[in-house]
């Protein structure tokens, strides 16, 4: 029982998932919207499985209007190479559901419509969170990514702006579609990255002005740091440490 009051204190309820569900009902669609709730559950789990997998803890679990979200501790500052398979086992949950979709469509479990709608939605939920918008999967993977090749900011300015651009095509492409409350959620997480981006960038140099040593290291001359990497640089004929580099980039930030 301790245990089961434990993991409640874990879980979370966004509020636009109870506006759909009432609007789902009275419109006669909760048969879909709980099909789908379903499939995007199962590729959260594949997340949570991957952070047990490379040791990255929960701090919480949101019931969203279609699946689960996981957020994790210091999410921002987990290894890019740990970011990434946490990130692409989403996806790779379209293989999990066609084994029990087919099977249970074969047995007469799922009617012919049932069975094409979770199919469709399986794989149109696979080619859309490897888009590289915010929050889905595809960002964080090319912001990882970006993360082997460029300073920590520049990584995020890049990021944000390709999010951005195809958030764009994403709305003309789907304006019109039933898929406009998505947009509508993304929308909104777009607006809510792009405000954060300085306090995600602050919250990276208080991370970085304590001391934490990683594998490889990097020789930087534009006070402009590497997440995955021990920063150097050289300034008045001294060498500058990560935690000097971020103190004195702190610095700049207060006196602003």
């Amino acid at each position: 029982m301790k245990k089961f009051v434990k993991l409640i204190d874990y879980i979370e309820v966004n509020i636009f998932t109870i506006i759909i569900l009432i609007i789902s009902f009275l419109l006669g669609k909760f048969k879909d919207v709980f099909l789908l709730f379903i499939i995007a559950a199962i590729h959260e789990l594949f997340h949570l499985f991957a952070c047990l997998m490379v040791k990255v803890k929960i701090k919480k679990i949101t019931i969203l209007p279609f699946g689960l979200c996981l957020l994790l501790n210091e999410s921002e500052y987990i290894i890019s190479k740990k970011q990434i398979i946490i990130s692409i086992f989403g996806p790779l949950s379209v293989l999990f559901n066609i084994l029990w979709i087919i099977p249970l469509f074969k047995l007469n479990f799922l009617s012919e419509h049932t069975y094409q709608f979770l199919f469709r939605i399986n794989i149109m939920m696979c080619v859309m969170n490897l888009l590289p918008i915010h929050p889905l999967d595809g960002y964080s993977i090319l912001n990882a990514l970006l993360q082997q090749f460029f300073p920590y900011k520049k990584a995020l300015k890049i990021s944000i702006v390709i999010s951005c651009v195809f958030f764009i095509f994403f709305v003309i492409y789907n304006f019109f579609s039933f898929q406009l409350m998505v947009t509508l959620f993304l929308l909104f997480e777009q607006i809510k990255h792009i405000i954060k981006y300085k306090t995600l960038y602050r919250n990276f140099l208080i991370y970085k002005s304590q001391f934490k040593k990683h594998k490889k290291f990097k020789i930087i001359d534009d006070y402009l740091m590497f997440k995955d990497y021990n920063n150097y640089q050289i300034a008045n004929n001294k060498i500058l440490s990560d935690v000097e580099i971020a103190s004195f980039e702190l610095k700049k930030y207060i006196e602003k």
